[in-house]
């Protein structure tokens, strides 16, 4: 009872919000840069907790490498001495250092493409910055004086044509 009152209350909510957006474009506009702007910031952070991951991967392939060089050279030396269980067990192990290296990459560049994309999509959404208010007065000016321009040449011309 209680979720389907709640529900009703947040339907109607929505719907006075809606109304009253509807009756104010300007706030609609505001609240759609409002929001796009918190989807830039969400972007921006997430790409700061991407660059840590990143990070975070790249010394675990450098600890990994080393480890990895450690158990080859183990591998080679128990072979050459004919230890074969020895080295056996030793390859084992090299191969699942090698597989953790395997994600460690996959997972970088899984990374990589999200950092990518997130900052495609932020160069994507950077609007220009609005004009100034002098500004549009100086360009409907601008415009203005083009028209009359434009009007006077073709008033030139039709008296030509005479």
């Amino acid at each position: 009872m209680s979720a389907s009152w709640f529900d009703d209350l947040s339907r109607e909510l929505e719907r006075q919000l809606e109304v009253f957006l509807d009756d104010h474009p300007s706030q609609r506009e505001l609240l759609e840069r409002e929001e796009e702007a918190e989807a830039q910031r969400r972007r921006q952070r997430r790409l700061l907790e991407i660059a840590a991951a990143a990070d975070r991967e790249r010394q675990r392939l450098l600890s990994l490498s080393g480890e990895i060089r450690q158990w080859r050279e183990r591998v080679d030396r128990a072979r050459s001495a004919a230890v074969t269980d020895l080295a056996d067990r030793a390859e084992e192990h090299l191969g699942r250092l090698m597989g953790q290296g395997r994600e460690a990459w996959q997972a970088l560049a899984a990374l990589g493409e999200e950092d990518a994309r997130l900052r495609a999509e932020l160069n994507r959404c950077e609007a220009p910055p609005e004009p100034a208010p002098a500004a549009v007065g100086d360009q409907l000016e601008q415009d203005w004086a083009a028209f009359e321009a434009d009007q006077e040449l073709q008033e030139l011309r039709r008296r030509q044509a005479r």
